[in-house]
């Protein structure tokens, strides 16, 4: 099976679950297995494997899930006023994992590696700690610290791709630029110039002091917001704690206690309305990894063609087990919410690897009239079988798990003039093949699963293939 293939999200992962694996207890208590969310009362912080964290502080929310949040010490090391916002943050739904700033430091530096991919670490250990809590949602990471670890987690939103971390907290930062001034330890990877990174940073960024800021932070400050950045910069009384001052930072970006479910709104959604719209909506589910490099490049061409775009994030929308009468309930409210918004009349559904696998499911069990508004269904890097739920070891190239779907039966119930069907030629695994004489458009591209990163070429037989059915019909 081919997915995403993150080489330092998976070193974290391996080192957390093999480590887990060894171990005489559970890194967190279990839930009961019907439960939906996590609502135990915390105890005291859990010690547990962290990956290239070595043992990492778990503190366990006080009711629903709300956020996640990694909470890095300065470099002095992890002591009681760190343990005090992690409390602070639990007490208001956080699950907070705290990492010793110096022990990662020094274990960074013992790694053989031409730099580190500091983001991935964060990713490891949000997908094994919340997957090991039994949430029902998956909460982008907020990474957040004091001195050193206010520093480390604003150099690593700097870098992050979009939808990665939902944003950082730095206390009383003292720096202009954290690429020269971050410990010489960390070496941390530039950003990957393969992936879309849109002007400012991908998340917010929220600032706390307890002093006046130098005259060359706020000019740094008001770069970034040029940029389009996201930024809150406060100043707290002299007495203030650091936990107080990180609570306030986070608290507007942390779900909500009881989420309405009668709209789209408790839906993981990225909405790309068209500046210049036509009759056209496109609807991407997106892979396993969430809403990223190809999913949001070929969104945002096909929004810069006219076209606009709901984007559902499959790492949030399958983070708990959906079916596929659910799964189609769930993608007919987004066509009937969002073809009313936007005015649109014809429209697309994309998916890209796990997204595709899923979405004959859904298309076949659309209620009629959201059915005929569909005038094509695009697969990209469509494979046999589909999990309705994100697994861990799927990150790390694993076969379907024993309850996935066969995809066969589905496809064929699929009107096949409406399928593109696109793998790409290193592709072993791809079901496309299977559909060259069905009258589904089958297109062998260059590459393997990314399909050699050539998004735009992508975008475009997407859109050119859309506007052929859309004239004919």
């Amino acid at each position: 099976m081919t997915r995403y293939r993150w080489p330092q999200v998976a070193l974290g992962l391996l080192f957390g679950i093999c480590c887990t694996a060894a171990s005489t207890a559970p890194v967190l208590a279990q839930p009961a297995p019907d439960a939906v969310a996590a609502t135990a009362e915390p105890s005291s912080p859990e010690m547990a494997p962290g990956g290239r964290y070595g043992k990492v502080r778990v503190s366990r929310p006080y009711g629903p899930l709300r956020g996640f949040v990694v909470l890095f010490s300065a470099l002095s090391g992890w002591h009681d006023t760190d343990q005090h916002t992690a409390d602070l943050l639990a007490h208001q739904g956080m699950l907070v994992v705290g990492v010793d700033t110096a022990n990662y430091a020094a274990a960074l530096a013992a790694i053989p590696e031409a730099c580190h991919h500091l983001v991935g670490d964060v990713e490891g250990v949000s997908h094994q700690f919340e997957r090991e809590l039994r949430s029902s949602a998956y909460f982008t990471p907020i990474v957040a610290g004091a001195g050193e670890g206010g520093l480390l987690a604003e150099h690593m939103l700097s870098v992050a791709a979009a939808n990665t971390l939902a944003g950082a907290v730095s206390i009383d930062p003292a720096w202009v630029d954290p690429h020269t001034t971050l410990d010489s330890r960390f070496q941390p990877c530039p950003a990957d110039p393969t992936i879309l990174h849109a002007p400012g940073l991908p998340g917010f960024w929220g600032i706390g002091t307890t002093t006046a800021l130098p005259d060359a932070v706020r000019a740094r400050v008001a770069a970034e917001q040029q940029l389009g950045s996201q930024i809150d910069l406060r100043r707290f009384p002299q007495d203030s704690a650091e936990g107080e001052m990180i609570l306030a930072l986070v608290q507007a970006h942390l779900g909500s206690r009881a989420p309405d479910e009668e709209d789209v709104s408790d839906l993981p959604l990225v909405e790309l309305p068209a500046e210049q719209p036509t009759n056209m909506l496109a609807i991407v589910l997106s892979g396993d990894g969430g809403w990223r490099d190809l999913d949001q490049t070929v969104a945002r061409d096909l929004q810069d063609a006219g076209v606009s775009v709901v984007g559902i994030d499959s790492l949030r929308y399958f983070w708990s087990r959906k079916t596929p009468e659910q799964t189609a309930h769930d993608v007919a409210r987004v066509i009937q919410t969002y073809a009313r918004r936007w005015h649109a009349k014809s429209i697309a559904l994309i998916g890209y690897s796990f997204g595709a696998d899923v979405l004959p499911f859904a298309y076949n069990r659309l209620p009629d009239a959201a059915r005929r508004k569909v005038r094509m269904i695009s697969l990209l890097g469509f494979e046999s079988a589909a999990d309705f739920e994100i697994r861990v070891i799927s990150w790390l190239g694993m076969p379907p798990s024993d309850a996935a779907l066969p995809v066969r039966p589905e496809i064929s119930k699929v009107p096949p003039e409406l399928v593109q069907c696109f793998y790409g030629e290193d592709e072993t695994d791809t079901f496309c093949p299977e559909l060259a004489k069905s009258g589904a458009a089958v297109i062998r591209t260059g590459g393997s699963h990314h399909f050699g990163h050539d998004y735009a070429h992508l975008a475009h037989i997407i859109l050119n293939g859309w506007r052929r059915r859309t004239t004919k019909g």
